[in-house]
């Protein structure tokens, strides 16, 4: 791996059952936004889980800074890693977030004040009482508030309005602001992702099927969506 890298992905496979995701080879440099698209089914939450250390039944390599993220747990340091069912303590928000400040040497509490602020969270409100929406501006506070140099994000927009996802995809655009930094984000809001994305990586059947900048897949006459229609992984 080339010390410009943040992951590298070489012979990976992961089986689930009947399922197998299978990626010969895919390389995350710094400075980009990279939407992970494919039908349901494609193996994207699969990869991302791979990357971010969650899953291991796998053969391959996959290199996160140098290291594997499945054996390696000090790469979850600097990766930050959201979904929409990511269990999260029973306390009330500032608690949790003082909490996890403990684990992270990279934790800034003014940017999850900020965060708070913009995604309208009281620190005051008990987890469990929070809507489906508020779980999910929380959880992607928990991933980002240490500055993370790699941010995955698996359906990040789940309950949230027009507002609550503007926010998140302002949120998302600042992470990379540093050259250093690096985003995933899989979603079905395509058009979110077609928004943000400097990169594709289009997953369907557990393969990669296209790859590239998303202006040269996508093309100015046509939308992410149609894209994806017209590459059979439309689902």
């Amino acid at each position: 791996m080339t010390s410009n890298e943040l992951i590298q992905v070489e012979g990976l496979e992961v089986r689930r059952g009947k399922f197998t995701l299978a990626v010969q080879e895919w390389r995350l440099p710094p400075g980009e936004v990279v939407g992970l698209v494919g039908p349901n089914g494609a193996g994207k939450t699969t990869f991302l889980e791979r990357l971010a250390g969650l899953r291991g039944d796998s053969s391959g390599s996959v290199s996160v800074f140098g290291r594997d993220p499945w054996r390696d747990s000090t790469v979850r340091e600097e990766l930050g890693f959201m979904s929409d069912d990511m269990p999260l303590f029973t306390m009330r928000i500032g608690a949790l977030l003082r909490m996890l400040s403990g684990y992270y040497r990279t934790w800034d509490a003014t940017l999850a004040e900020t965060l708070l602020e913009r995604f309208k969270l009281d620190p005051r409100e008990k987890v469990h009482s929070l809507s489906k929406g508020q779980g999910t501006r929380l959880r992607l506070i928990t991933a980002m508030a240490f500055r993370p140099r790699v941010l995955l994000l698996d359906e990040p927009a789940t309950g949230l309005d027009v507002g609550g996802r503007r926010a998140l995809l302002e949120s998302v655009l600042n992470v990379v602001r540093d050259p250093q930094r690096s985003v995933v984000i899989s979603s079905h809001m395509l058009g979110d992702v077609e928004r943000v994305a400097d990169r594709l990586l289009v997953l369907d059947g557990g393969r990669i099927v296209k790859e590239g900048r998303t202006d040269g897949l996508v093309g100015e006459k046509r939308t992410l969506e149609e894209a994806l229609l017209d590459w059979g992984a439309g689902g």
